[in-house]
């Protein structure tokens, strides 16, 4: 009888919880019934959908309750309310109020990795760390990166040479070691990774890293530390962290020493490589604006960030230009019109070309409409925020579903067709603007995005100037499956077959 009056006890304790919760919370809860949704059951709302889902079954459920409803529509994961975001006017009001710019505490999972980096930080220290970094990635400064760009591009087609008359092969490891190495040159001065095991490590790390944040997220028991903690997934996780910060550690030391102690025969690669982005950091720190750790946090966000979502942009633009033929000889037409005669191994991408690569920007563009490399993005409520005609409640969370609407038959007339030309000027200008968002949109959009367009110009033109891309089965658009775990992975790894080309169809 102890055990089933215990029993009683406690589901009796729940539901006073549960009662009390909803009396102190009652405006929340008013405002919440009357956005549409899917029915949610009492206590645990609509997670049951989501238990035992891997991320892409959990990406494909997110995207089914977003055609079923009409935006905005609420989502309970037990007590806590998602309200999904996915019409232009919307988004636009929703990422550019001061009552939703702080990032949901969903992304507190990320912070024992990333601290309080630009992508995670409170609005206080984000909008101080944003206006000190900014100078980083200012036109002037990007200019001077085109030369690692084009060095990095080069030694990659150098180093696809062994896959040609091999048939089609995994083009995942080439972009990943190609965009970790732009990366670490452009954005911490380092020229040289010898120690290629170590920086495969890391992107092990960073991939497992974000594959068991993913899952903890779907799992809301796991949300608690102390529940967490106990898990064998935890000592997995803070494994993997501490790996990473160690090497980011390192990283930060020997810059310091080379700054401080240059030798004669570095001194003028040192000079050329002062306003990196490490750099700019270190001057912030020896200001007192910038603490260690601040400076620790900036690097861990930035050579993951730098690298993951450029290397998984590039997959899928690889993909596209072997699957669509006129696509790619009508790119590399292009690059032929810039170049004209010169031989692809003697050229050099200047910034003048990146300006002149029309196309070849449409294609990178309509690629990331089709697969942007954060299909999801969250926001907190901190006051109630009017949108679309309800009411979004201060404690709610607001997410956004980007893929959708890059994928909205209401803004791009057959939305699963590969067609660059979208992005012509006059295409662009009969189209709201807050449609297309794969660098995010408002004050919290990526810092980064024109830096990463210049680098995937850069590496695109240089390997169509050299490589014809093929693909023996082309698969449909809507059945390339991609697993989410902040960067939104394909499923199955994307292969190529590259072909060299002729001579004389470069001088023609």
């Amino acid at each position: 009888m102890s055990v089933i009056l215990h029993l009683f006890i406690a589901i009796l304790s729940l539901i006073v919880l549960l009662l009390f919760d909803y009396v102190r919370k009652i405006q929340f809860y008013k405002h919440a019934a009357k956005i549409p949704g899917p029915k949610a059951l009492p206590i645990v709302g609509n997670a049951l959908r989501f238990i035992g889902k891997d991320s892409s079954a959990a990406h494909d459920i997110l995207l089914d309750i977003a055609e079923r409803y009409a935006s905005p529509c609420r989502l309970w994961l037990g007590n806590k309310l998602f309200v999904g975001i996915y019409e232009p006017e919307q988004l636009k009001t929703l990422l550019t109020s001061p009552k939703s710019m702080e990032k949901a505490s969903l992304c507190s999972l990320l912070r024992p990795w990333l601290g309080n980096s630009l992508l995670i930080a409170p609005v206080p220290i984000w909008r101080a760390h944003r206006k000190l970094i900014q100078p980083a990635f200012n036109p002037q400064t990007l200019r001077t990166f085109v030369h690692i760009f084009d060095k990095h591009s080069k030694s990659l087609v150098q180093k696809m040479e062994e896959e040609l008359e091999g048939g089609e092969f995994q083009v995942g490891s080439y972009m990943i070691s190609y965009s970790l190495n732009v990366a670490l040159e452009s954005t911490m001065g380092i020229s040289e990774t010898s120690d290629s095991k170590m920086y495969t490590r890391y992107t092990e790390c960073v991939n497992r890293t974000m594959e068991l944040i993913m899952v903890r997220g779907l799992r809301l028991w796991l949300h608690p530390d102390i529940i967490f903690n106990l898990t064998k997934m935890s000592k997995e996780f803070y494994k993997c962290i501490t790996w990473m910060h160690t090497t980011a550690h390192s990283i930060i030391v020997k810059k310091k020493v080379k700054l401080e102690q240059p030798d004669d025969a570095e001194s003028d690669e040192i000079a050329n490589q002062r306003k990196v982005f490490l750099d700019i950091l270190l001057d912030l720190q020896d200001k007192q604006k910038f603490s260690e750790q601040d400076v620790c946090d900036e690097v861990n966000l930035m050579i993951g960030a730098a690298y993951d979502t450029v290397a998984v942009s590039l997959q899928y633009i690889m993909l596209m230009l072997a699957s669509y033929p006129d696509v790619q000889e009508k790119l590399y037409q292009e690059l032929k019109h810039i170049y004209g005669k010169v031989i692809p191994e003697n050229l050099s991408v200047a910034t003048e070309d990146l300006k002149k690569m029309k196309y070849t920007e449409r294609v990178i563009q309509e690629s990331m409409r089709l697969f942007p490399t954060v299909p999801f993005l969250t926001r907190k409520v901190v006051q109630d925020l009017e949108i679309g005609g309800y009411t979004l409640p201060q404690g709610s969370t607001a997410f956004i579903s980007v893929i959708k609407v890059h994928r909205d038959e209401k803004y791009w007339p057959d939305p699963l067709k590969f067609d660059p030309d979208r992005f012509l000027p006059e295409e662009v200008a009969k189209r709201n603007p807050n449609c297309y968002m794969p660098f995010s949109i408002g004050p919290r959009n990526c810092i980064g995005s024109t830096y990463a367009m210049m680098e995937m110009k850069t590496v695109v033109a240089k390997i169509l100037l050299k490589y014809v891309l093929k693909k023996e089965k082309i698969q449909p658009i809507l059945t390339i499956k991609q697993r989410v775990e902040i960067v939104a992975h394909p499923v199955e790894p994307i292969t190529i077959e590259i072909v060299k080309r002729l001579p004389n169809t470069f001088n023609t």
